[in-house]
């Protein structure tokens, strides 16, 4: 098991990227966990 030390440097060869080709089940899952509340409750909205 793989423990996060926060103070380490991070090494990038253990993380890899994917493209998300289905956006409609990405954007569904996004919105049935509430992402982008989360999100918006975390960095604030823009009242513009």
């Amino acid at each position: 098991m793989m423990t996060a030390n926060l103070l380490s440097p991070l090494n990038y060869a253990d993380y890899t990227s994917k493209s998300l080709d289905h956006l409609g089940i990405v954007a569904t899952v996004c919105k049935e966990i509430g992402l982008a509340d989360e999100i918006n409750r975390i960095v604030g909205v823009d009242p513009r």
